[in-house]
């Protein structure tokens, strides 16, 4: 039988034997029975001045307690009886997270104008940072919600592939790492100058090829699919891995790519010649994942808002309630105010028969 709880009482407060309650209303009979009028065996005596040394007047009015004390004990008693209960109500959030791998081109072509508003000199690489940032935490001013339940890791490349930051939930530190990311500088770099896209999906696809479970935050995850986020401006000109063959080990570890092409060509003295995206485009089709293309930073936000909503986390509360049990306490006090009645009963307030 579930606990029911009265309208009116403390919202944490049920009872599990309710009818018991209607003890209670017996209790102004009980009274008038104690003090019904009725005839009691008397014992005469030639003068009182015995009686008032032995009981006074004081003892005599306050004798009037004692069925009080007998009326709250046994008040006490069916209170216990009925059972009341403490509700205790907690939740757990439970969420089948996403592991997502930002992989990121930073070769010096990232520092082209193109994708920046017109009057604005932001490089292609502080636009991607922007949205890259309003895709993990949100932005209340377009549909991006954040991935608050996701495992997500960052990855850089130019010549060379480097994992900057592990697959984790702490937000602080990715976002830390983003903004330190700076492109390579042709001046001093050169020897680390490239677009290594086959190296750079290889290597996201080895961090999340063994990803187990996720961990840390008190919370409940399981890990409900893994995906790469791959973004370049350019063709592959380096690296040890092809990005097709890159492409064909992702699909074999079941991890969905979506990669997307940034800019609006590739500069060549005064002139943009476009992009050769034939390999974006079979990794994205292998995968089972998607290819976009951005030529503006309004472009690039609507994509990040589709991936988005095609990768959601889903997430269930559970509830669980707990009953303490209170009876103790009123037991406690009904046996303490009859063993205070029976107590003055027979001493202080005893009465003579």
């Amino acid at each position: 039988m579930s606990p029911v709880h009265f309208s009116g009482t403390p919202e944490w407060l049920y009872w599990r034997y309710p009818w018991v309650l209607a003890g209670l209303l017996l209790l102004p009979a009980l009274w008038w029975f104690w003090h019904r009028p009725s005839r009691r065996p008397v014992i005469r005596f030639t003068t009182l001045t015995i009686v008032r040394e032995v009981g006074g007047s004081v003892a005599a009015r306050l004798r009037r307690i004692l069925p009080v004390l007998r009326l709250a004990a046994l008040a006490c008693l069916i209170v216990a009886v009925a059972r009341p209960q403490q509700a205790d109500q907690t939740s757990r959030t439970f969420a089948e997270g996403i592991a997502i791998q930002m992989a990121v081109d930073v070769s010096s072509s990232m520092n082209d104008t193109d994708l920046a508003p017109r009057g604005r000199q932001r490089t292609r690489l502080d636009i991607v940072k922007d949205v890259f940032r309003e895709f993990v935490v949100g932005n209340p001013d377009s549909d991006l919600q954040g991935r608050p339940n996701d495992l997500i890791g960052m990855i850089r490349f130019a010549r060379y592939a480097d994992s900057v930051c592990p697959l984790a939930l702490d937000r602080d530190s990715l976002l830390e790492i983003l903004e330190q990311t700076r492109t390579i500088n042709p001046n001093w770099q050169r020897q680390e100058d490239g677009t290594a896209i086959g190296d750079g999906l290889a290597l996201a696809v080895e961090r999340l090829k063994d990803l187990k479970r996720t961990s840390g935050t008190g919370e409940q995850h399981t890990i409900k699919s893994k995906i790469v986020v791959l973004l370049t401006d350019g063709q592959n000109n380096m690296g040890i891995v092809e990005p097709r063959q890159a492409g064909e080990l992702a699909a074999l570890h079941n991890i969905k790519v979506y990669t997307i092409l940034a800019g609006t060509g590739e500069r060549s003295g005064f002139f943009l010649r476009p992009i050769d995206d034939s390999d974006l485009r079979h990794i994205a089709t292998v995968t089972k994942g998607k290819f976009f293309k951005a030529d503006s930073a309004d472009a690039l936000r609507e994509i990040y808002e589709e991936i988005d909503t095609l990768e959601r986390t889903r997430t269930e509360e559970r509830s669980f309630e707990r009953w303490g049990d209170l009876t103790l306490g009123w037991l406690v006090a009904a046996f303490g105010l009859l063993a205070l009645q029976t107590l003055l009963a027979a001493t202080w307030l005893r009465k003579i028969p």
